[in-house]
């Protein structure tokens, strides 16, 4: 599960608003999302984690009917005022462990995990796997992005968000989570390093999956 520390610093209104300031007004993955978006077969689109929701907004911009789930209620209270426009996303208070539970069974065409596994425990990742497994469609598309690295878990403590804060991040190693998806039956279409960003003080590289869904 996400460790308490780490569930409070996102509940921080404080940080949340430090959050926004570093990430969401300065989006990074807007031309990961335009080259993602062309894969999608339908208009239904989940943002797993999505924080205070820049991503799921850029997916509604590009036309798409967008819910957005984040454990944090404080993110998910500024994710409702972040932007105003026509085609307003759908924004819930969830934990994506339980997205079986949450939502029907085929009721998406495309999740996007963009940094929200990095919060999940090892053992509970399979759960958030074997939900989107149900929700997703047939040839349902997926973006998933992790910190890579020695596998592990790692307690952080900084003020890049203005204020002294801990969370705790998992780290994998990219052969241990592509074994993952295969067993939960994943095509892995495409996997890219990027690095970007700082955990730690350390620079961060990021494995980027790009999986095909199949029942």
């Amino acid at each position: 599960m996400t460790s308490k520390m780490t569930k409070d610093a996102y509940e921080n209104p404080d940080v949340v608003e430090g959050y926004i300031k570093s990430n969401a007004l300065k989006p990074k993955l807007f031309e990961f999302i335009e080259n993602f978006s062309k894969t999608i077969k339908g208009k239904k689109v989940l943002d797993l984690g999505c924080g205070p929701g820049h991503d799921t907004y850029k997916f509604s911009e590009l036309g798409f009917d967008v819910v957005g789930l984040d454990y944090s209620s404080e993110m998910i209270k500024r994710a409702k005022s972040l932007k105003d426009i026509e085609n307003k996303p759908e924004f819930i208070v969830g934990d994506m462990r339980d997205i079986k539970d949450l939502f029907q069974e085929d009721s998406f065409d495309a999740a996007w995990v963009s940094a929200s596994l990095l919060h999940i425990v090892e053992k509970d990742v399979s759960k958030v796997l074997e939900g989107l497994k149900k929700i997703l469609k047939e040839g349902a598309v997926c973006y998933i992005g992790l910190k890579g690295g020695i596998q592990g878990a790692v307690i952080v403590k900084d003020d890049k968000y203005g204020k002294e804060i801990q969370r705790e991040f998992i780290f994998w190693e990219r052969e241990n989570f592509e074994r993952l998806l295969e067993k939960f039956n994943f095509e892995i279409k495409e996997v890219t390093d990027t690095q970007q960003g700082k955990t730690g003080g350390y620079p961060t590289n990021w494995l980027n999956f790009f999986l095909l869904n199949h029942k």
